[in-house]
């Protein structure tokens, strides 16, 4: 694909290339220069509803069980004490 630079030396992007990335407005894109003075661009994060998330890492744990909120809390107040140095401390 060919772009023409504006005055400002700006070009726009069409929707192809945009579809090839699978970005939507307000999603992110990087831009890597590389040595021989192209450029790689891809598609970084996307900004995606919790709900998508559902399983996302079903993969790496398989089916794990749902923590309670006491296990969540006992969690969270033994990572803090870890990261002060408090370990065994109650």
């Amino acid at each position: 694909m060919d772009f023409a630079l504006s005055r400002t030396g700006q070009f726009t992007v069409n929707k192809t290339l945009l579809n090839h990335l699978g970005v939507k407005p307000g999603d992110r894109v990087s831009v890597e220069m590389l040595p021989d003075a192209s450029l790689r661009i891809s598609a970084t994060s996307k900004k995606r509803p919790l709900s998508e998330l559902d399983g996302a890492f079903f993969d790496l744990f398989g089916v794990v069980e749902p923590l309670s909120l006491e296990q969540i809390d006992k969690a969270i107040t033994d990572g803090c004490r870890d990261s002060a140095g408090l370990e065994g401390v109650t």
